[in-house]
């Protein structure tokens, strides 16, 4: 924990800018505008990938108390001191006592909690780590130790999304200031317990729902039909497209970055999609692979030159340097530009560490 707090913070190189419709989105959505959404606010995807509502009936298997410890320890994990600071806010404002979140942090390394809880908490994390990912034998372990099938994709999601959470919070070196300014503010203060039974009042278990048949095509449409069956299924379908049809990067520019996240993290499936994309791109084989494998080559752009290796050091990472890393990458992009990048980044972080959850080809 010590480290969590010690690390050096940086200066964060996006400008905060208004936007009232997803402002109005956000309140409408979480009952409150997050303090980091302002941030993402240039490129509409990445701000509503930012919104996911965990609380919101999208979740069928996972409970509540322990997708929140889950957010924590992939945090904690991650040395993310932004959503680990809001994650902790969180806690404190649903009503826990400062000595139990105190001790919830320290069960995670001495094993103290429930078997199930453990269990799926030490999963969580080797999604995180992906040093290497969850294998088949695993999956198998859990499953003779009681855990369903559909409850294994739903924590695979949830350790993955806060992944990408996690990414897309730290690249750009987002101030610990803007938590704790919210938490000062006189509203916060005079109505966070009301705020907090408000929150577990309105948390409700989701029901399975079933893909639209639009909804089952697309890039990577095989990890969003491995999820079928749960309701998010269909936020990341939607969070793809929007993401894809984003005219801030090119097509080609977001297929090198997941191809690289994708090599990087050990998902064969995720880069042969990304080859195909890249394919599309006009992209030949031979071409792809010194790409891949040198991260440069005459046919990339300058813009491309710097992104690709903060693609890769994205994928595990020192927290410092890699914001300082991230900080010299935005100075060679427009602000959109870094926005989108940091965006891509994660949703391919998120996607690279599902491959455990589809059968074998």
């Amino acid at each position: 924990m010590a480290s969590m707090q010690e690390a050096e913070l940086l200066e964060c190189p996006i400008e905060p800018r208004p936007h009232p419709e997803l402002e109005r989105e956000a309140r409408k959505k979480l009952g409150i505008v997050p303090p980091a959404l302002r941030y993402f606010t240039s490129v509409p995807w990445v701000a509503r990938f930012t919104m996911f509502n965990r609380n919101d009936a999208i979740l069928v298997h996972t409970g509540f108390e322990l997708n929140d410890l889950i957010f924590l320890a992939v945090s904690q994990d991650n040395s993310c001191h932004f959503c680990y600071s809001a994650q902790r806010t969180f806690l404190r404002l649903l009503g826990y006592p400062e000595d139990r979140i105190q001790r919830l942090e320290q069960d995670f390394f001495t094993g103290e909690l429930e078997d199930h809880d453990r269990r799926s908490i030490d999963f969580a994390k080797r999604i995180s780590r992906a040093n290497p990912l969850p294998s088949r034998a695993d999956l198998k372990l859990l499953r003779e130790a009681g855990f369903a099938e559909e409850e294994l994709k739903e924590l695979a999601f949830m350790a993955a999304y806060v992944v990408a959470a996690n990414r897309v919070t730290t690249l750009p070196a987002f101030p610990i200031e803007l938590i704790e300014g919210f938490t000062k503010r006189w509203w916060v203060r005079l109505l966070g317990p009301l705020l907090g039974r408000l929150i577990r009042t309105q948390r409700k278990p989701g029901v399975r729902e079933f893909l639209s048949p639009e909804h089952k095509t697309g890039p990577y449409s095989y990890l969003v039909l491995a999820l079928d069956g749960l309701p998010v299924a269909r936020f990341l379908r939607e969070l793809i497209d929007a993401a894809w049809s984003s005219l801030v990067l090119a097509p080609r520019t977001k297929a090198l970055v997941f191809a690289i996240v994708a090599r990087g993290v050990g998902s064969l499936r995720a880069e042969r999609e990304a080859i195909r994309l890249l394919a599309e791109q006009g992209l030949a084989g031979d071409q792809i692979e010194v790409i891949l494998s040198h991260l440069s080559s005459p046919l990339l752009d300058p813009a491309e030159k710097v992104m690709l290796p903060l693609a890769r050091a994205s994928i595990r990472y020192d927290h410092t340097q890699i914001q300082r890393q991230a900080l010299e990458v935005s100075k060679q992009l427009t602000q959109e530009q870094f926005v989108e990048l940091i965006g891509v980044i994660g949703l391919a972080n998120l996607l690279c560490r599902l491959e455990l959850i589809c059968d074998p080809e």
